[in-house]
């Protein structure tokens, strides 16, 4: 029930990124969701896997989203500009202190 601020910067040269937390084991199926989703920056905001995001960057900008961070377990991040998700994801756990 904390308050996460997450600061996400593209470092890349020449490729756009976003970043999207979503329910874990559904990388994929959000990210194949967000195919649909190009006016969004790929990112199927309307979906309920969908738990945060910072929406699609160009190569150096940078970007913030403030969220209360979920349940404790784990979940998954995901880049879902097609053809990413393969390659550019994680792990987002969660934990009561």
């Amino acid at each position: 029930g904390a308050e996460v601020v997450l600061n996400f910067s593209n470092n890349a040269v020449t490729q756009k990124h976003n970043w999207v937390l979503v329910q874990d084991g559904a990388k994929d199926t959000v990210s194949t969701a967000g195919l649909l989703a190009a006016a969004t920056g790929w990112i199927p905001t309307d979906d309920e896997r969908v738990l945060a995001y910072v929406g699609l960057l160009s190569p150096g900008g940078n970007g913030e989203v403030s969220f209360t961070a979920p349940a404790a377990g784990t979940y998954q991040f995901v880049c879902t500009f097609p053809g990413h998700n393969a390659t550019m994801f994680g792990t987002f756990e969660v934990s009561t202190q």
